[in-house]
């Protein structure tokens, strides 16, 4: 015991003990960091009227998890056959880039499915949809809050950006 420098352990040992501290701080730091900006990151999830069932039981009770019904694409110019989608998605998912929702975006057909007023998303108590886009807040098994006939109104990217401040805010 008496001929060693360092105390009992030596001095590799201390400069051991102090890298592998230094070394469990930083992936503490880096697990925690990753973890923080995942909890900020939007998660864009698409889906059907056949398969919203199952997505929303997926994200039961997670309060933020909002419900956007907006018009499928043409398939002739790729884009929404609803000039209101075209107008207010953008601006919808650029107001919630880092702030950690869930967006669950549901496509309710082409234009003659949409149109049809026996389309299960205008009959169903649950949803109630009259237009799209519509914009809702899920809570448990049910919207909390909705914003529609608001975003039908909207000509421009500033009339969507109030209502959907608003909305979010409240």
């Amino acid at each position: 015991m008496g001929g060693r420098k360092g105390g009992f352990l030596g001095p590799s040992f201390a400069a051991y003990a102090t890298a592998v501290g230094a070394s469990v701080a930083l992936l503490s730091y880096v697990i925690t960091s990753r973890f923080a900006e995942g909890l900020r990151r939007t998660l864009r999830v698409k889906t059907t009227v056949k398969k919203l069932r199952g997505i929303l039981n997926r994200y039961e009770g997670n309060p933020k998890v909002l419900l956007l019904f907006v018009a499928g694409d043409d398939k002739e110019t790729k884009e929404s056959w609803c000039p209101d989608c075209r107008i207010a998605t953008p601006v919808i998912y650029s107001m919630i880039e880092g702030k950690g929702y869930t967006v669950v975006e549901v496509d309710v057909g082409d234009r003659p499915t949409w149109k049809d007023p026996d389309h299960e998303l205008r009959k169903s108590d649950k949803y109630k949809l009259t237009g799209v886009p519509t914009l809702m807040k899920w809570g448990v098994g049910k919207p909390t809050a909705r914003l529609d006939s608001e975003l039908e109104t909207c000509k421009t990217e500033e009339d969507v950006e109030r209502f959907v401040g608003a909305f979010l805010n409240s």
